[in-house]
């Protein structure tokens, strides 16, 4: 199975998955994560992992660029 690529709003092939060397993240080495677990096609405990992810941004005033529901229908698409 080919790795898929969260990028610009939808799932990328690996070989698609390209940003720019100016990207915030790369420039600087910021940003936040949450490992998320999935059984049985389901997201586990999606709401906690979302509002972590948040709290982490807001820790290091990174600005999330999706609403919470936006972020969690994105995710879904991944499972």
């Amino acid at each position: 199975m080919a790795l898929k690529i969260w990028l610009d709003d939808k799932l990328v092939d690996e070989a698609e998955a390209k940003i720019s060397i100016f990207d915030h993240g790369v420039l600087y080495g910021d940003g936040v994560f949450e490992g998320i677990r999935v059984y049985n096609g389901r997201i586990f405990e999606h709401e906690a992992h979302i509002k972590r992810l948040y709290e982490s941004a807001k820790a290091i005033r990174l600005v999330v660029p999706m609403s919470k529901d936006e972020l969690i229908r994105a995710a879904e698409k991944t499972t």
